[in-house]
């Protein structure tokens, strides 16, 4: 996130990454799920628990105002491999903040999806000075691959 000065704040990027997995956590406790942590390095950020297994999800919070018809997919920053280059998580889900939705796909399918796919890799992407580059897909080609809920923050139990 870029802050009113142009100067990337760390800070505002961890808070709205943060909003973004609590909104998922209540989602997912909605459909039966239970929370059992968080984890704060790059290997995942969730640990939900359902009919006795532990799933693990990485968590990427967009909060574009308006839908531009991509999914973005972080694979390095700063000259270092990010996002989906590093995440062991069991799935990768995107949460459309803004349009409501939350894009959800096995973390293995998302990677093959990519390998056997032919996306714009878009480099120097991101805050100013991350050097960010990231997969642009399509919504309206990727999404039947994708599980994807629309869902109405106001009725997330806060």
């Amino acid at each position: 996130m870029v802050s009113k000065s142009g100067n990337y704040n760390f800070n505002e990027d961890l808070e709205l990454g943060e909003w973004g997995e609590n909104d998922i956590i209540r989602y997912l406790e909605g459909l039966g799920y239970k929370y059992i942590s968080r984890n704060h390095d790059n290997r995942y950020d969730l640990v939900m628990e359902y009919k006795n297994k532990h799933y693990t999800y990485e968590i990427k919070t967009d909060v574009y105002p308006r839908d531009t018809g991509n999914i973005a997919i972080e694979v390095e920053c700063r000259g270092k491999p990010s996002g989906l280059s590093v995440t062991r998580a069991d799935f990768f889900v995107t949460y459309f903040k803004n349009q409501g939705e939350i894009w959800n796909i096995q973390t293995s399918k998302l990677r093959d999806l990519i390998k056997n796919g032919n996306f714009y890799l878009k480099e120097n992407a991101g805050d100013a000075g991350s050097n960010t580059k990231l997969y642009l897909m399509k919504k309206v080609i990727v999404r039947p691959f994708f599980k994807v809920h629309k869902i109405d923050r106001n009725n997330l139990n806060a």
